[in-house]
């Protein structure tokens, strides 16, 4: 698989030209393009770094072309919205594990404004959402908690297991194959919240969110696992 973005560039005009953002071949292809036309391979990163590829017996270096690049693509949020506008898709995959150009912009924060295909999944069943829960980059008011891979693992899974879960969130329950929960997830990495009071919940084999928080030191101060399963549940999400 290319670096994300992919992208073409001409020699020696300096025009560029985008189809697939996860691979130049595809790219080529799409837009009947060749070597032998003058169109060589450039990559612009999420983190802003810029490649471009030259040939012997070019006239244009590598450097120069990343500099009109840049001066035509200050940033890579701008440089995306072109791509977009220019026929790139959010739905293109890799070949190996079936992630979309949706994925990695969501991995970077970059996904455009009033983007709603959070549905879109990988090979494993990993979708759009899961990848921006796991980055902190899902929208103010997503509400699709229940998003599973195919080991059930939801997106409010990921966003609990790396801190990513909003305030107020209120789904505990939401559960994998196995039974472990997203309270379970959040006690594991000690992200859940202030006031929390799900500690009953328990997995399959009758492991709680008391057990999972005491095993890895996130429990309440002064609070045990046999006093937290003691008192009376309160909080329960009534479906």
């Amino acid at each position: 698989m290319c670096q994300f973005a992919s992208l073409l560039f001409h020699v020696p005009s300096l025009d560029f030209a985008v189809s697939n953002l996860l691979s130049h071949s595809k790219t080529f292809e799409a837009l009947n393009l060749s070597e032998q036309q003058g169109w060589r391979e450039a990559h612009y990163l999420p983190s802003g770094e810029i490649g471009c590829r030259t040939i012997d017996g070019d006239s244009v270096s590598p450097e120069a072309a990343a500099k009109v690049l840049r001066e035509q693509f200050p940033t890579f949020p701008g440089f995306l919205s072109w791509a977009f506008s220019h026929g790139a898709s959010l739905e293109d995959r890799e070949n190996e594990g079936g992630r979309t150009v949706a994925h990695m912009a969501a991995r970077c924060g970059y996904l455009p404004p009033g983007f709603d295909r959070w549905e879109l999944d990988a090979k494993d069943g990993w979708t759009v959402a899961h990848t921006a829960a796991c980055c902190g980059h899902l929208p103010s008011g997503f509400d699709r908690w229940e998003l599973a891979s195919k080991n059930g693992w939801t997106v409010a899974h990921a966003a609990a297991d790396t801190g990513h879960l909003p305030s107020g969130f209120d789904r505990w329950e939401l559960a994998s194959k196995n039974g472990w929960t997203v309270a379970h997830a959040a006690a594991d990495t000690g992200h859940l919240p202030s006031g929390f009071d799900r500690w009953e919940l328990a997995d399959e084999r009758g492991w709680t969110v008391a057990h999972e928080a005491a095993c890895y030191g996130h429990l309440p101060l002064g609070e045990t696992v046999e006093s937290l399963l003691a008192k009376p549940m309160r909080g329960s999400r009534k479906e």
